[in-house]
């Protein structure tokens, strides 16, 4: 063996030796033991109950509540409307007319108003006609050649006293008389008025009015007479003398 280079036997003087010298033990705790693991030796834990989820189905109820609640709030506006709206109609057959109650004549050809407590009359000699208390109002129709303005309002004075002398007997005179020309629903008419004064003693006067409408070769008349007359009375006949409009047949 060379110097160089030991031999086997002999230590490496290059190497480096590491020794491993056991470490003894921590020393346990005299108070601690340990003991083997039971489920007993955790402390009980308190359970509670979980409220469940709200889920869909909940919120398609809450929607469709509403949707039901605002759909029923429609149908009684609707239902509110058409009511106040049948309150205000008045009753009666669909298309006829609204206003006060008239006598269509068709017969004269003509229409007047028809008041309340009025009732109607069924004298052969006129078309129509209605009373009230001492109020008389009757229709009836001439055949006759057109006339002017001023023929019209003489006619018609004429029809008047002679139908007056016919209901009202023992006339003595008229007095008061007035005439004047009209037009009614597109016709030449004319209307007279006076106060008749009677025979008899202790008998009031009456008031008498007339109204002619001329159409197709004839006039129609809306007679009335008041007895006793006064303001009351001719108010009450006037009314409905003003209302009379021509009624033609189709």
């Amino acid at each position: 063996m060379t110097s160089e280079r030991p031999g086997p036997q002999d230590p490496d003087p290059s190497r480096t030796v590491r020794h491993r010298w056991p470490r003894p033990a921590p020393p346990e705790n005299p108070g601690t033991q340990r003991l083997p693991y039971t489920p007993d030796m955790l402390p009980d834990v308190p359970q509670y109950e979980t409220k469940p989820s709200r889920s869909g189905w909940w919120w398609a109820i809450v929607v469709g509540g509403i949707a039901v609640l605002v759909a029923a709030l429609a149908v009684a506006a609707i239902l509110w409307t058409r009511a106040q709206a049948d309150a205000r109609t008045p009753a009666g057959p669909v298309g006829a007319p609204t206003g006060p109650p008239r006598v269509t004549d068709t017969r004269a050809q003509v229409s007047y108003l028809l008041p309340a407590g009025w009732a109607k009359t069924g004298d052969p000699a006129f078309t129509s006609g209605i009373a009230h208390g001492g109020t008389t109002v009757v229709a009836f129709r001439q055949e006759g050649p057109a006339l002017s303005p001023e023929q019209l309002q003489a006619r018609a004075r004429t029809v008047a006293m002679e139908t007056a002398r016919r209901l009202l007997p023992a006339i003595d005179s008229g007095e008061e008389t007035r005439t004047r020309p009209l037009e009614l629903g597109g016709l030449p008419a004319a209307t007279a008025s006076f106060r008749v004064v009677f025979a008899g003693a202790g008998q009031d006067p009456a008031y008498v009015r007339l109204v002619a409408v001329q159409a197709d070769g004839a006039i129609s008349y809306v007679y009335g007479n008041a007895e006793p007359d006064g303001q009351a009375a001719r108010q009450a006949l006037d009314a409905i003398l003003d209302s009379v409009t021509p009624a033609r047949t189709p």
